[in-house]
């Protein structure tokens, strides 16, 4: 029997099995294509998993700064309001123990209210108050209670 006399059901068993062959063909190197594309899903799913893990870190990192920044800010407040507490504190003693004296001498020399505050960086109210105590009519700083400022 040669090949031109097989029967024609032959034929279509042939060819049925060619078909059936290459459908398998395709379908393994689909599988072959699905594997791979599955081993690269695998790799960025690694590598994104990693950048995820490192990312946390860093969030980790700069929370606990965060925290660190707040307390450094918190204590270098306390120490600001500390600070400007003293230097009142200091400006007060100061004025007691120099500029009111002044002020009041000047009154006693008899100069202008103007004057007096310019010169002694006093505020109008503080002018008007030693004004009022101290300079009306007095020149003589004997005749005061208060031992001006020397």
């Amino acid at each position: 029997m040669s090949f031109y006399e097989i029967p024609l059901y032959g034929w279509g068993v042939l060819l049925l099995t060619i078909l059936t062959l290459i459908i398998a063909i395709r379908a393994l190197i689909a599988t072959a294509a699905l594997r791979t594309q599955l081993r690269e899903l695998k790799n960025d799913f690694h590598r994104y998993n990693t950048s995820l893990l490192a990312l946390n870190g860093a969030m980790k990192v700069i929370a606990e700064d965060v925290i660190t920044h707040g307390r450094m800010q918190s204590t270098v407040k306390r120490t600001l309001e500390r600070l400007t507490d003293e230097h009142s504190e200091m400006r007060l003693r100061e004025v007691d123990a120099g500029l009111y004296p002044q002020a009041i001498q000047l009154i006693y020399e008899g100069r202008r209210r103007e004057e007096v505050r310019k010169l002694c960086g006093l505020t109008e109210s503080e002018v008007d108050l030693l004004f009022s105590l101290h300079g009306q009519g007095t020149t003589d700083p004997s005749m005061s209670r208060f031992e001006p400022y020397q």
